[in-house]
């Protein structure tokens, strides 16, 4: 060690060889970094993707499933209708309508440390809008809520309608009669509305492959 460091600041330096190895062990390490950070960013972006792929679905099947259990019946008053439909065979492009009561909670009266329950009585509707940049090759929909702040006879009608969810394959709505399942309601024709809804959710994730949210919802108000 002593003589190679009497030969380096004599001014020999290192031979060829020694920097050869030096600079092939330098590109080793430096690779084997590279290929660890690329893997860790990999894993990053796959993670980070998933966690919004299935946020975003989770916030839409929250809203629909707090829309539909909310459902504001009253056999008496012929204003307050629930219908749906589907096509018989998929995609089944399910339509729904009926009218909910928003619960929402403030703590702005009296005791800031209490919540006062506050109900909003709405018209909402849910329905597939095709996505207008597909070629037609592969069909995408977007999942459209409607929701008009009075009700009245046409159900289907008025109010604004917002993308509640993007790249939808289809959806479906199924509905509890005694021990079986029907696609299509209309209570202004039997005046009744159903006690449990199920609904189907089909969606493209981002690696292009559909995944199926089914989930069944029962309504509060239902007898």
């Amino acid at each position: 060690m002593r003589k190679r460091m009497e030969t380096f600041f004599s001014g020999e330096g290192f031979s060829v060889l020694e920097m050869l190895v030096a600079t092939a062990v330098a590109s080793v390490i430096l690779l084997m970094v590279y290929t660890a950070h690329h893997a860790i960013m990999d894993s990053i972006n796959h993670l980070t993707k998933v966690s919004v792929f299935y946020e975003t679905v989770n916030l839409a099947v929250t809203r629909i499933d707090s829309d539909i259990s909310s459902t504001y019946i009253n056999k008496y008053n012929k204003k307050l209708v629930f219908t749906s439909r589907n096509n018989r065979g998929a995609p089944y492009e399910g339509i729904i309508n009926f009218v909910t009561i928003d619960y929402q909670k403030f703590s702005m009266l009296g005791d800031p440390r209490k919540e006062y329950p506050f109900s909003d009585i709405r018209e909402v509707g849910y329905y597939l809008k095709r996505d207008s940049d597909q070629s037609g090759i592969r069909i995408k929909y977007r999942l459209m809520r409607r929701e008009d702040r009075s009700y009245d006879e046409d159900p289907e009608a008025g109010g604004r309608a917002s993308i509640l969810l993007n790249d939808v394959k289809d959806i479906r709505f199924e509905f509890k009669v005694r021990n079986d399942w029907t696609d299509s309601w209309d209570s202004k024709s039997n005046n009744k509305f159903p006690t449990a809804v199920k609904t189907t959710l089909v969606v493209q994730n981002y690696k292009g492959k559909e995944e199926s949210f089914i989930f069944i919802t029962r309504i509060n108000m239902a007898e």
